[in-house]
């Protein structure tokens, strides 16, 4: 059975549609998640110095303009805002690093051309500068790293009270045997006598007592 795709992974995928398209494939509730991901998105992208705290007071305040008071999206609460706050430094740095790949591969088509060109005027000092950028570009110049670093990605943890996600051997208790379960727990530690052990407290270096 194919694994359910995250929220994350789901805004991603539609991250640039228009609001009508990305209707069609999120929840109510994830384009609410999208929309206001995405102003934080472009705020960060504006200015990347800001700070985390301001971004976080931006979310928890629906992104509640001064001077109107009108807010931009349903606020959030403190713990929410710091969740989003991961989601959307990963979707900066990914949408960072497509557009570093797409101007890499400018440069490399570009100097392709240049070479060509050169070729053609038998122009040896421009081939070499060419062959020299392409060389740069691919890193043909340098050794294969063992582990292409970019495609190591954090883990992205969203909130569940599915048990279920923790192994097939967890099976979620019935509501209504729910709190003979709570019974059962309390009554198998009710009534233990706790034992001390016997410590070593260490005061200075060199020093014990018991």
């Amino acid at each position: 059975m194919a694994k359910e795709l995250t929220t994350f992974q789901k805004i991603e995928m539609c991250l640039f549609d228009s609001r009508s398209e990305a209707s069609a494939k999120l929840t109510a509730k994830e384009l609410e998640i999208k929309e206001r991901w995405m102003l934080c998105v472009a705020k960060k992208m504006e200015n990347p110095l800001i700070q985390d705290i301001e971004l976080a007071e931006f979310l928890t305040s629906g992104g509640e303009k001064d001077k109107e008071k009108i807010s931009l999206f349903n606020p959030v609460s403190k713990a929410t805002a710091y969740r989003d706050l991961a989601s959307i430094s990963r979707l900066v740095g990914n949408i960072q690093l497509a557009a570093k790949n797409w101007y890499r591969y400018m440069i490399i088509e570009g100097a392709k051309k240049a070479y060509k060109l050169a070729e053609e005027e038998k122009d040896v000092n421009a081939m070499n500068g060419a062959l020299d950028k392409i060389g740069k570009y691919t890193r043909s110049d340098k050794d294969d790293e063992m582990y292409d670093w970019t495609q190591m990605l954090p883990p992205v943890f969203e909130p569940s009270d599915d048990i279920t996600l923790l192994g097939d051997e967890f099976e979620p208790v019935p509501s209504d045997e729910l709190e003979q379960r709570r019974k059962e727990l309390r009554n198998l530690f009710k009534g233990r006598k706790i034992e001390d052990i016997e410590y070593t407290e260490i005061k200075n270096a060199g020093t014990s007592r018991k």
